[in-house]
C-alpha cells in the first residue's frame, strides 16, 4: 500500500529551487557539441517562423580562427522588442502549451506543424560559439541583441535574483524599410577543425527532411539538396518515394530504404534516421538489432529513412539533444519492434536480389554459357556451385578491384573443366576407328581443353614475371630472395626449364671441393651463392645470379667454370655407368654488367660451351615471349569459333602493349 502524502506543516521556514548559471553549459556547450546539430538548430527555428529561404555562412576547407563568424539568416516573419522578451529569451518555454501546434499561414505558406518543443533550441549556438548575435526584423523595426556566454554562466543563482540581460546592440529600436527576418551571428568560435562543406550539407540534409521547394536552405551560397545517392536496390523502388506500414498501435509510419553496390564508408551514414515533424530525433541506427547474420554484413550496406510523427504528440519522447528516442516508452516500442522485423526482411531480400545481380555478372553469365557444352555432371555441379557462390553475401571486391565472385567461378570452371581431360580420353578409348567424326570432336576437343589451361598457366606464369620484374626494380638483393625465386621457378630462366628441381647434392658436391663457406643472410640462416638445376638424369645447370647493376669480371667468370668442369669431371668422366651419364652440364651467370676489359674472358667461355651471361631484362622478357608463343602455337590448333576461345581472345586484347610487343602475329586459321 502506496505511502499517504505527509501533510503540510505550518511553520516560518520556506524551501526554494534555484537555477545556477552553469545549467545553461548542459544546454548549449553539451548538447550541441558540433557544427551540424548547432546550426540545424537555429534553422529548425527559422522553419517554425515560417522562413522560405536560410542562408548559411560558415568557413570552410580550412582550420577555424576565433575571429571568423557564423551566420544563419532567413526571410522568416522576425521578432518584435516584446516577442523577443516573451518568447525568445524565455528559456524553456514549450511553444506548444496552450498554443496551437501549427504556425499561422505567412507569405503564401501554408501553416506548418511546430517543431520546437522544449524552448532550448536558441542556446544550441553556445555548443560552437560564445556569442550570439542576433539581428530581427519585424514591423519595420530592428530588434539587435547579443547573448554572452561567459556572462551568462559565470553567476550561480542569477535566474532567481536579477536574471540576465543581453547586450543591446547599434541598430535596436531603428526602424528600416527591410523585409522581415532574422539573422542569427556566432562569433567567438570554440570550434577549430576544418569544416569539409560538402560533408557539412550533407551532414544537415540528413538531419532535416523539411528541406523542399517551400524551405530552400543554401551553405555558402549553394543549395543544399536530399537527393539520394545512387542505390544498387531500393525499396519502394522508385526514387523519392515512401512507403507507409501499420507498426500495431494503430498508428503508421512513412519510410524507405536503400542498399548501396559497395559498403557505406561513413558509418553515420548508415542506418535508419528516424524523424518527427520533419526533423532527426534519432541518429542512424539499426533499431537495436545485432547478433547474427541480421548484424553482420548487409548492415554495412544499408541506410533509409523513417517518418513517426506521433512520437512527438502528447507525451514529449525526443531526448534533449535530439540525438535518440526512448524506445523504452509503450508509445515507441511498436515503432522499435516493427523496425526490426523491417531490418530483417529487407536483409533477406538483399540477399535474394544480390544473388541475383551476381549470376547476371557479364563474367559469371559467359562461364554459364560455356557450361552449356559440358558433359551433364559436370555441368549440373557448375551450376551448383555458381548457386552457392553468389549466395554469399559477404563476397564483395578484393584489393585490386576484381569481384570475389567471379573469381570464385572462374577458379570453379577451371577446376571442372580439368576434368574433361578424362572425360576426353574415356571418349577417345570407347570410339570406332571407323567413326571418324566422333574421333575428330573428340580430338577438337581436346585441343580447347588444352589451349584453355595451357592460357591459365602462362597467364599465372606472366604474373609471376611480373612480380619479378618488380623486385629487380626495387633492387631486391640476391640473396635469397632473387635465388630462392630462381630455384622455386624454373621456368623463369627458360620455359624448357620447367622440370627441373633444386639438386642440393650437386651444391654439396661444390661446397666440398672448393671449400666453400656458406654466407649469413638477414634472417640468420647460411646461404650459398649459387645453386644447382637438373633432372636427376641427363641435365645439371649451376646457377648464379647477381644483384641488378653489379659489376662481374675475371674472378666471378673463373669461379664459375671451376663449379662446371669439377660437376663435368664427377658426373661424365667419373660415372661407371653411361645410362645415367650427365649429357648437359652448363653454368648460367645471370649479371647486368661486364667490368670493362674482361668481355672477351667472358665471351671463350661461352664459345667454348662452359656457361651462359644472361642480363636480367633479357632473362624476363625472352621468358615472357616464349611462353606466349607457346600459348599461340597451342591455340592454332583449336577452333576459333568456340566461346572458350574466343573469350580466350578477348581477354588476350586486354593485355598490356608491353606484353603483345614481343609477339609475333600469326594466322588463327586452322
Amino acid at each position: 500500500m502506496p505511502p499517504k502524502p505527509a501533510k503540510k506543516q505550518s511553520g516560518t521556514r520556506t524551501y526554494k529551487m534555484t537555477v545556477a548559471g552553469q545549467l545553461f553549459k548542459h544546454l548549449g556547450l553539451q548538447m550541441y557539441s558540433g557544427a551540424v546539430p548547432a546550426i540545424a538548430e537555429l534553422v529548425s527555428n527559422s522553419y517554425d517562423a515560417m522562413a522560405r529561404n536560410v542562408w548559411i555562412s560558415i568557413p570552410t576547407g580550412a582550420s577555424i580562427q576565433p575571429t571568423e563568424e557564423i551566420v544563419v539568416r532567413d526571410d522568416g516573419e522576425g521578432m518584435t522588442f516584446a516577442e523577443c522578451n516573451a518568447f525568445y529569451l524565455s528559456v524553456g518555454r514549450n511553444r506548444r502549451s496552450g498554443a496551437s501546434e501549427w504556425t499561422q499561414a505567412y507569405n503564401k505558406l501554408k501553416p506548418r506543424k511546430v517543431q520546437g518543443r522544449k524552448g532550448i533550441g536558441k542556446l544550441a549556438g553556445f555548443g560552437i560559439a560564445n556569442r550570439i548575435e542576433v539581428r530581427t526584423v519585424k514591423d519595420a523595426q530592428i530588434s539587435h541583441l547579443a547573448l554572452d556566454f561567459d556572462a551568462l554562466t559565470k553567476s550561480q543563482s542569477f535566474a532567481d535574483t536579477q536574471g540576465y540581460s543581453p547586450q543591446p546592440l547599434s541598430e535596436d529600436g531603428k526602424h528600416t524599410p527591410e523585409k522581415p527576418g532574422t539573422s542569427v551571428t556566432l562569433s567567438q568560435l570554440k570550434i577549430s577543425r576544418a569544416i569539409d562543406e560538402e560533408q557539412f550539407k550533407r551532414g544537415i540534409a540528413r538531419r532535416l527532411l523539411m528541406i523542399d521547394d517551400n524551405f530552400k536552405l543554401r551553405v555558402n551560397g549553394k543549395q543544399v539538396s536530399r537527393a539520394e545517392i545512387p542505390f544498387q536496390f531500393r525499396f519502394p523502388e522508385r526514387v523519392g518515394s515512401w512507403k507507409t506500414s501499420d507498426v500495431g498501435n494503430g498508428q503508421q509510419v512513412q519510410w524507405w530504404a536503400g542498399f548501396c553496390k559497395d559498403t557505406i564508408p561513413d558509418e553515420q551514414q548508415r542506418g535508419f534516421v528516424v524523424y518527427v515533424r520533419g526533423k532527426l530525433a534519432q541518429t542512424p541506427w539499426f533499431f537495436d538489432l545485432s547478433g547474427g547474420v541480421w548484424g553482420q554484413h548487409g548492415m554495412q550496406y544499408l541506410t533509409g529513412e523513417v517518418r513517426a510523427d506521433f512520437l512527438d504528440d502528447a507525451v514529449d519522447l525526443i531526448a534533449t539533444d535530439r540525438g535518440t528516442i526512448r524506445w523504452e516508452d509503450p508509445i515507441a516500442v511498436p515503432v522499435r519492434d516493427w523496425g526490426r522485423k523491417q531490418i530483417r526482411e529487407l536483409l533477406e531480400a538483399w540477399t535474394d536480389k544480390r544473388r541475383e545481380s551476381k549470376q547476371k555478372s557479364p563474367k559469371i553469365a559467359q562461364y554459364l554459357r560455356d557450361a552449356e557444352r559440358l558433359p551433364e555432371a559436370e555441368r549440373a555441379i557448375f551450376k551448383a556451385v555458381v548457386d552457392r557462390i553468389v549466395a554469399i553475401p559477404q563476397l564483395d571486391k578484393d584489393r585490386e578491384g576484381r569481384d570475389i565472385a567471379d573469381e570464385l567461378v572462374e577458379f570453379a570452371y577451371n577446376a571442372l573443366t580439368n576434368r574433361s581431360f578424362l572425360d576426353a580420353i574415356r571418349r577417345l578409348n570407347a570410339a570406332s576407328p571407323s567413326d571418324l567424326q566422333q574421333l575428330s570432336e573428340v580430338l577438337s576437343e581436346w585441343d580447347i581443353i588444352e589451349a584453355v589451361n595451357t592460357a591459365h598457366l602462362v597467364k599465372g606464369r606472366v604474373a609471376i614475371i611480373r612480380k619479378f620484374e618488380q623486385m629487380i626494380k626495387e633492387k631486391v638483393p640476391e640473396k635469397p630472395d632473387m635465388q630462392d625465386y630462381l630455384k622455386k621457378y624454373p621456368w623463369l630462366i627458360d620455359p624448357k626449364w620447367t622440370m627441373l628441381v633444386h639438386e642440393q647434392s650437386l651444391d654439396k658436391l661444390i661446397v666440398a671441393q672448393f671449400s666453400i663457406k656458406r654466407s649469413k643472410g638477414k634472417d640468420g640462416f647460411q646461404r650459398l651463392d649459387f645453386f644447382c638445376l637438373g633432372d636427376r638424369y641427363q641435365t645439371a645447370h649451376v646457377v648464379e645470379a647477381k644483384r641488378p647493376n653489379d659489376l662481374v669480371g675475371r674472378k666471378e667468370f673463373d669461379k664459375l667454370r671451376d663449379y662446371v668442369l669439377y660437376l663435368r669431371k664427377r658426373l661424365q668422366d667419373e660415372s661407371t655407368d653411361a645410362s645415367h651419364r650427365r649429357q648437359v652440364i652448363r653454368g648460367l651467370l645471370v649479371a647486368d654488367r661486364i667490368r670493362s676489359g674482361d668481355e672477351g674472358h667472358a665471351k671463350s667461355h661461352q664459345d667454348a660451351g662452359t656457361f651462359d651471361i644472361r642480363t636480367w631484362n633479357n632473362l624476363l622478357h625472352t621468358t615472357e615471349a616464349m611462353h606466349k608463343e607457346f600459348l599461340d602455337v597451342v591455340k592454332l590448333r583449336a577452333p576459333a569459333s568456340d566461346p572458350r576461345m574466343q573469350r580466350l581472345s578477348a581477354e588476350e586484347k586486354k593485355v598490356p602493349s608491353k606484353s603483345r610487343g614481343t609477339r609475333r602475329s600469326k594466322s588463327r586459321k586452322r
